[in-house]
């Protein structure tokens, strides 16, 4: 089992939301977080993550990733 923490960058300690992944491939997990990444935003409008963190069910972070810094206006 993995566990997904959607995390906004340099806060990856206070995760926005944790979900369990019903994928089993770390790859596949992190392809389909990537593609989702957009979504998750959307619904965290206030305080959207900007990446994530895939940990394995004793809490090891496997993979980080993070999309590009938005530029502020």
């Amino acid at each position: 089992m993995f566990v997904v923490k959607w995390v906004v960058r340099h806060q990856d300690e206070n995760p926005v939301e944790v979900e369990d992944s019903v994928l089993t491939n770390l790859d596949e997990i992190v392809a389909s977080c990537k593609e989702r990444l957009y979504g998750v935003r959307l619904r965290f409008t206030t305080h959207p993550p900007d990446g994530f963190i895939v940990c394995d069910e004793n809490g090891k972070e496997l993979r980080r990733w993070f999309g590009p810094v938005a530029p502020h206006v």
